[in-house]
């Protein structure tokens, strides 16, 4: 089962991205995306926070009930960006 949730750092509070992982897991960079969805470091280094370099723990953790739903919500997320762009550009 997959959980998803908001890194944040325990010193300053900053919200570093969505971290998405197996649940129990350990806080690696393989499962953190920025708010585009990208990767933001190499798969196995542990999470720090970039603004003081504090740790971090997983806030407003839920469970993602399939890989599958959380795939369509990504692409749904990527569709209704694209849409805001071209409604931008035609402005």
């Amino acid at each position: 089962m997959l959980v998803i949730g908001d890194v944040k750092c325990l010193h300053c509070g900053f919200v570093r991205g969505r971290w998405v992982g197996p649940k129990g897991a350990a806080l690696t960079a393989s499962g953190l995306k920025d708010e585009a969805g990208q990767a933001v470091a190499a798969p196995d280094e542990p999470v720090r926070c970039v603004r003081c370099d504090g740790p971090v723990f997983l806030d407003d953790a839920s469970l993602v009930t399939s890989s599958y739903r959380l795939r369509r919500i990504r692409r749904l997320r990527e569709q209704i960006a694209a849409l805001d762009a071209e409604r931008d550009r035609a402005a």
